[in-house]
This record gives structure tokens, C-alpha cells and sequence, in this order.
């Protein structure tokens, strides 16, 4: 059930951390766990990054064992004075308090330092929209209810069941592949029963997501379908997407709802109300128009999706083709990735089931460390930057307006450090540009944050186009950058 609290005022405390919140003042305590050995301390939750607007609480926490323990948290390489238990508390932040902080962990036989957590500020204290959270968890109760106790109790991943790790394997666990490749938690609408549950089930999607998020999750519903039921291949179908809840759904804290299937993965995290919905992975085949009927519909009364014509996600890759399109042949050809080809998106579900985020770290900082990352957003006029914040809100656009807002203007800010490239199958240049009905034919959009990559691949049912795979990524708040990267 989804966990309500009263709203007491427009500031927000967010705490983070199996530690949660305690008090400050006092430099030593005993660990709950007395046992210890000739070793300096060990941290087991490190402290995570908080962004949170001005006038807000933030605390950074930690959890740690080794007998008897002491703390000192630092900012930018700083001690921060009285700054000495296990969690630290900024209670009404200001933008001077943006930065880096970390605390060290003493005992009698050593130090150990903890990574690094980010406090990030907005000057806007309006970031989140709380009508949109109630809404969210409005549904889920009306969801739960229409399922009843045994499902709900396999679609919600209850905080006070599951250790950190645990859910944090759980959030990690998508993929791109059907269900019969990959299993993913929670139910599925095969495991509905009624159109009560089915539309509750609808309402749920249509809540969480924006119109242009539903339009895209109903298609990419239909195309499976289309593969199941018109070209008759098993293990596709609509019946076959999930929902799950990872943490407890509640206003205040640290959750994740999960949609998704087969070229589907909705990964929205909610922190403090505020919705952070990354990574998200969408792609579709086929990428021609087709027509498909929802099998739903005769069966509950209740359709999962309006039948009809279909050209799934077109619209996104027509605004990143108009990118490129519109450069000029000089700029054009300092986009392409000379020598590289890309049978598939970069970063795609490579943290499935860890619960790490490791592996997609190290393909960010191949990506930096590499010579050519393409041309420069702000080397382009004001007209052509269009097309790139155009191609941006194509993806911002899946989720609420105010999120969507927060996140356009937080990737534009960062213009001046964003790239935009593309490849073909051969590595060699062509003036024709990126062509999405080419096998291999790769775009994308690398900025500080933003991370977003179209590959078109020949279809594995419908062998004789290409079809889609599509991600958008934040590299600082994917998952609210919950994950370990060790």
C-alpha cells in the first residue's frame, strides 16, 4: 500500500541511507554491530547524492561497522565543524552549500573515507509537482486493491523486506529482451484476471507516464502484440509486460516503479516527491506502420491499447535525424564517429540484475576519454541547437510537465559540454547522413547529464527492415544515483 504523509510545509527532508536520519552532535558512538576486528572500519551504505532546491533539508548519511566508531564529514576537502555523527544535516540549504562531501569513519585501528556524495541545488523551489505524486499514488492503491493481497504482495518489494543491495538488484533488473530471454519482477498483465484489474492497470500507466510516454507505451504494446498474434511468434504479446514496485511508494521516500517489457523499460525513481525517470529504455519493431487489434478487448471487455494503425516512435527518431539533417556538410562531418560502428546502443541494460552501477560508469568515462565524441552543441547557431532541444524533449516529454521542464532546463545548461554524433555500418563517412533504414545506423546526444542513443538494427521477426532500440539516460541521476559504482 502506498504510504501517505502529511504535507507540513513546501520544504522537503530528504534522507538517505539505511542509517536514516539521526541527530547530530556527539563525536563517537557504538555500532550496532559490537563485534570487531583488528581492522579499521567498514562502511556498508555509503552516503548518496541529494539535489534539493534552496530553502530545503538535505542530510547525508552512513552506515558503517567496527566497534567503537567516531565521524568527521567534510565538504570540497574540508572538515565541516560539529559535523560528527553518522549522518550530517544541512537544514536550510543555500546555493554556497553545493558541492562534494564525504565523511571519514575512525576507530582504534584506523580510518576508513567514504566515496564521494554531490549536493546539487536548484535555485527553483518548485521542482517537483506534488499533485503529481498524489496522483501516482493514488493509482497504485487503486491498482493494488483491484489485484488484491497475493499480487500486490509479488508486485511491491517492501523497503522493511529487503535489504539496500537487495532492492537495488531488483531496480537494475530490465531489459530489452522478451520474457521468455529475460525475467523481470513483479506481474504481468497475463497475470490479470478482470477489466477491473485491467484498467486499473491502464490507469496506473496513463498516470505515471505523460500523453506522449502512454502514446509510446501503447505502441510499443501493440507492436508486441502484432509480433505475437499476426506473425504468430511465441513469446511476444502484450500479456507479457510487468509492473513493480521497488522500495515503499510514498511521498517522502526512496522508490522506484518499474513498466516494462520487451523493448520497454520505465524506470521512474521518486525521491522526496520528486521523479527522477531513469534509465529509460523504449524501441519497437516493426519500425513501418502496421495494424494491430487488442486481444484484450474480446477477452475482458477492456482494452490495453486502442486498435488501430501504429508507427511507434517515429517522432523520436525523425527529431534526431532532423539534427543532423540540418548542419551542413562541414559540421555533418565533424559529427561522425569515423571508424566506429554500433550493432546496438552503447549503453543499454548493461547493469541488469547487479545492482551496480559500475559497468555503465566505465562506458561513460570510455566515452570521455575517447578522441572524438562529435560536435559541440554550443559550436552550433541558435537554429540548429533547436533541433537538439527539440530531439531532448521527444524523451523529457515521456514523463509529467514539471519534470519534464526541470530536466529540458538542466540539459540545456549544460549546452557548452554537450556532443552530438553518428555513425553508419561502414565507419566511413557519407554525406547522405544517418539513415534509419541502414542496419547500424547510430545517433546520439552525450552532455554532462543527458545521455540519449537511437540504433536501428535489422528486425529479428521482421528480418527485411530495421527496427529501433532506443536509450535515454542521466548520468548523475539515474536510479537518483543510488547505485554503487565499485
Amino acid at each position: 500500500m502506498a504510504i501517505r504523509f502529511v504535507r507540513w510545509s513546501m520544504v522537503m527532508l530528504l534522507v538517505f541511507g539505511a542509517a536514516g536520519l539521526t541527530a547530530c552532535g556527539g563525536g563517537s558512538s557504538s555500532d550496532s554491530d559490537s563485534s570487531s576486528s583488528d581492522s579499521a572500519p567498514t562502511i556498508s551504505t555509503e552516503p548518496s547524492s541529494v539535489s534539493v532546491a534552496v530553502g530545503s533539508s538535505a542530510t547525508f548519511s552512513v552506515t558503517a561497522s567496527g566497534g567503537t566508531l567516531s565521524y568527521q564529514w567534510y565538504k570540497a576537502g574540508s572538515a565541516i565543524s560539529s559535523a560528527t555523527s553518522s549522518s550530517y544535516t544541512i537544514s536550510s540549504v543555500t546555493s554556497d552549500d553545493a558541492g562534494s562531501y564525504y565523511v571519514v569513519v575512525t576507530n582504534s585501528y584506523g580510518s576508513t573515507t567514504s566515496s564521494t556524495a554531490t549536493l546539487t541545488v536548484s535555485d527553483s523551489t518548485a521542482s517537483c509537482d506534488t499533485t503529481y505524486i498524489d496522483e501516482v499514488l493514488t493509482a497504485i492503491d487503486t491498482f493494488e486493491s483491484a489485484i488484491g493481497s497475493s499480487l500486490t504482495a509479488t508486485t511491491q518489494y517492501d523497503t522493511s523486506s529487503y535489504t539496500t543491495s537487495q532492492l537495488n538488484v531488483y531496480r537494475t533488473d530490465w531489459s530489452n529482451l522478451p520474457n521468455t530471454s529475460y525475467s523481470r519482477p513483479g506481474i504481468t498483465l497475463g497475470d490479470l484476471s478482470s477489466s477491473t484489474q485491467i484498467e486499473a492497470f491502464n490507469t496506473l500507466a496513463q498516470t505515471v507516464l505523460g500523453d506522449a510516454g502512454y502514446e509510446d507505451f501503447e505502441g510499443v504494446l501493440a507492436a508486441d502484440d502484432y509480433l505475437g498474434y499476426t506473425k504468430n511468434s511465441n513469446g511476444y504479446g502484450a500479456e507479457n509486460y510487468h509492473v513493480a514496485f521497488i522500495g515503499t511508494p510514498s511521498e517522502t521516500g526512496m522508490w522506484t516503479l518499474m513498466l516494462g517489457g520487451h523493448h520497454m523499460a520505465y524506470n521512474i525513481t521518486f525521491n522526496g516527491g520528486c521523479a527522477y525517470p531513469t534509465p529509460h529504455h523504449i524501441g519497437v519493431e516493426p519500425r513501418t506502420s502496421f495494424s494491430s487489434n487488442d486481444h484484450y478487448a474480446s477477452a475482458y471487455g477492456t482494452a490495453v491499447y486502442d486498435s488501430g494503425t501504429y508507427k511507434v516512435l517515429d517522432s523520436k527518431a525523425s527529431a534526431m535525424v532532423a539534427i543532423f539533417s540540418n548542419l551542413g556538410s562541414t559540421l555533418l562531418k565533424s559529427a561522425f564517429l569515423s571508424g566506429e560502428t554500433f550493432s546496438d546502443v552503447l549503453i543499454g541494460p548493461v547493469e541488469g540484475g547487479t545492482g551496480s552501477y559500475s559497468e555503465v560508469s566505465s562506458e561513460f568515462s570510455a566515452v570521455e576519454d575517447s578522441s572524438e565524441r562529435g560536435v559541440l552543441v554550443s559550436e552550433l547557431s541558435t537554429a540548429q541547437q533547436a533541433y537538439v532541444t527539440a530531439a531532448i524533449e521527444q524523451f523529457v516529454d515521456d514523463y509529467d510537465d514539471t519534470t519534464a521542464a526541470r530536466l529540458l532546463e538542466d540539459y540545456e545548461d549544460g549546452y557548452d559540454s554537450t556532443y552530438i554524433a553518428w555513425a553508419n555500418s561502414s565507419g566511413t563517412y557519407s554525406s547522405s547522413g544517418p539513415d534509419v533504414t541502414s542496419n547500424e545506423t547510430y545517433m546520439r546526444i552525450d552532455g554532462p547529464r543527458v545521455w540519449i542513443e537511437i540504433a536501428c538494427q535489422n528486425g529479428v521477426i521482421i528480418s527485411n527492415q530495421t527496427h529501433y532500440h532506443m536509450m535515454f539516460r542521466d548520468k548523475t541521476y539515474d536510479y537518483y544515483n543510488e547505485l554503487s559504482s565499485d
